[in-house]
């Protein structure tokens, strides 16, 4: 009953149809009496973007205050046509993120205590979110947008999702992952506020815009503890083979470190595979070097 408090990610997403000039974007986790606990506000015409807190500093009231503004990045502006999504991941409490088109929308670190095993060590983690209420109080999450902007998704739980325009693009499916990720800032990830591990992108069949029919490391859940898995998926789209996850995916041997115990030969499509062959040896002479 606690899915709501500690990590866990809810997503949105939308496109901008028509001119997204004076859009804004809202989104806002609050609690029960609706309180704001953490939110965002996309200001289109300015190319802004607003993180917002209940004031932790003023006990007699609640006031809602700017912690953060900054510049949208220049592929995640507002245009015609252009997907948008953004991102909520709660760690604890008063620790929790925001991304929105693949931008951190906060800054600084932190070294809190970890337990491992019976040792205590230090790991980097976000810094703690100056807001009177905590994410354990959550209740709703609210979004809101204006003019162009259109939502078409919302996810929410202990999953990660991606745009449907992803799923015939194995190749901009691998790049949404690094984007999103958490490998170093200076190369192409998030770091500290990233998502996931690049270890979990999709696997491409030689390259091709097709998904490989075997994903050898497929994200963990809850039931697997810890150990990613191997799954046979569709070659065009990267579903699982009849969206049957249980019968079409087993934990990867030796938690996670020894391959799969399957194949997934028979989805393999001949027809793909030679296509993609054959394309592998086509190239015009002025492409030469």
């Amino acid at each position: 009953k606690q899915w709501y408090q500690r990590r866990v990610a809810i997503t949105a997403g939308g496109k901008f149809v028509g001119n997204p000039k004076n859009s804004v974007i809202k989104a806002g986790y609050y609690t029960e009496k609706g309180q704001l606990i953490s939110g965002i506000a996309i200001d289109c015409a300015k190319g802004k973007f607003h993180v917002q807190v209940t004031d932790d500093t003023n006990q007699d009231e609640d006031v809602v205050k700017n912690v953060f503004t900054g510049d949208l990045a220049s592929d995640g502006q507002c245009v015609d046509g252009a997907e948008f999504e953004f991102w909520l991941k709660v760690h604890q409490p008063f620790m929790m993120s925001w991304i929105y088109n693949g931008q951190a929308l906060q800054e600084g670190t932190r070294m809190t205590p970890f337990r491992h095993g019976t040792a205590i060590v230090e790991r980097e983690r976000p810094m703690k979110v100056a807001t009177k209420y905590g994410a354990d109080k959550a209740k709703t999450f609210k979004i809101t947008s204006t003019k162009a902007a259109k939502f078409t998704r919302v996810t929410w739980g202990q999953c990660v999702s991606w745009p449907v325009s992803l799923r015939k693009d194995c190749q901009g499916a691998r790049k949404w992952v690094q984007v999103h990720s958490k490998i170093a800032e200076a190369v192409g990830g998030l770091g500290k506020f990233g998502s996931d591990m690049t270890v979990f992108a999709p696997t491409c069949f030689l390259g091709s815009k097709y998904y490989d029919w075997l994903q050898e490391s497929v994200h963990p859940d809850r039931l697997s503890q810890g150990t990613s898995y191997c799954c046979c998926v569709d070659m065009v789209t990267g579903i699982t083979i009849d969206n049957d996850d249980e019968n079409q995916c087993s934990m990867s041997l030796d938690g996670g470190s020894g391959g799969c115990g399957k194949s997934c030969m028979q989805y393999a499509v001949p027809a793909i595979i030679e296509k993609v062959m054959a394309e592998q040896d086509e190239m015009d002479d002025s492409l030469l070097l």
